[in-house]
């Protein structure tokens, strides 16, 4: 989850899918504070992600292949669309509940 300090007390903080990032290799992709898109004449070697909050505006250039390698290497552990059976729901919860 990329986060980064402004001139809050407390830092900006966004999460960004598997899902997200992979549609972002094709075309534009996310809404609100989080948008990812190829970059436009430079073949497939970047992408562009915007991070947005109120304190302002991040634009990252990002290289393709370590987003592909990311993508690859967390579907090799966890398959896309089975996340949630790798959760252990009631440990979950019990922490939902204690932090109440």
């Amino acid at each position: 989850m990329p986060s980064f300090f402004t001139d809050t007390d407390k830092p900006a903080e966004w999460v960004l899918g598997r899902d997200l990032l992979a549609d972002g290799l094709t075309g534009s992709a996310g809404c609100g504070g989080i948008r990812v898109w190829p970059a436009v004449g430079r073949g497939d070697r970047v992408m562009y992600i915007v991070l947005g909050s109120p304190a302002g505006t991040a634009l990252l250039e990002v290289p393709v292949r370590d987003v592909r390698t990311f993508l690859e290497n967390t579907e090799a552990l966890v398959p896309r669309g089975t996340e949630s059976g790798h959760i252990d729901w009631e440990l979950e919860l019990a922490n939902v509940f204690a932090k109440g």
